[in-house]
């Protein structure tokens, strides 16, 4: 009866252990893919802005609805844009160099995340899920996650601000300093890594310790 019951622990063990490395082989294939992907799209928009002189960028706007976009039975009572994506041409080399130095920030912190998934998993496949590089990794990728929040979208509403002022749009009252709405979805996901990588650091420490013991 123990005979059974321990093959079939090792069993589900044996199940277990390979539904795992499947579901990490696909995490990291798809880390490898998507960070690619992402890398490619991100140098094509930020080299194409450059060379087509064509930035997208999104201004905070205060314009009615026009009366055109009611033609149906409904009619539209009220209504305005607060924001409006619209592509510049000929912006002076200043809004030019910030709009591009948010987008690499951007793609560098895609690339770094899709890295540091693609080690981990990798880490994990090898059964060493704790080595000192994932530490470095995950810590790393969390102080770009806040500080490119901070810079990359810094450095860009400082950039659609100057475009604004040189498409000689009519800037709101209290524009600057608060001329920027930051998301700060990416710093909170930053902070979360920072945890990740203390709780990291306390898994190298046991495992050290268990080697030593062994």
């Amino acid at each position: 009866m123990k005979t059974a019951q321990a093959d079939k622990a090792q069993r589900t063990a044996r199940l277990d252990d390979r539904l795992g490395r499947v579901l990490t082989w696909l995490v990291l294939i798809g880390a490898v893919l998507t960070g690619l992907l992402a890398t490619g799209i991100g140098a094509v928009t930020v080299v194409g802005q450059l060379v087509t002189d064509r930035f997208v960028v999104r201004l905070f706007a205060d314009a009615p609805l026009p009366a055109a976009g009611s033609t149906g039975t409904a009619q539209i009572d009220g209504g305005s844009f607060d924001s409006a994506e619209v592509t510049v041409t000929g912006l002076s080399a200043l809004p030019r160099f910030l709009l591009t130095l948010e987008g690499s920030t951007a793609l560098a912190t895609t690339l770094l995340v899709s890295a540091t998934v693609v080690y981990f998993c990798w880490s994990v496949l090898n059964r060493r899920p704790f080595n000192r590089p994932v530490f470095w990794l995950v810590a790393l990728v969390g102080y770009a996650l806040i500080l490119g929040t901070v810079l990359g979208q810094g450095f860009g509403g400082l950039g659609r601000m100057i475009a604004a002022g040189e498409l000689n749009g009519d800037v709101p009252d209290g524009f600057w300093p608060l001329a920027v709405l930051v998301d700060l979805a990416p710093a909170g996901t930053g902070l979360v890594l920072l945890v990740a990588a203390a709780a990291i650091s306390l898994g190298q420490r046991l495992q050290r310790e268990t080697d030593g013991l062994v």
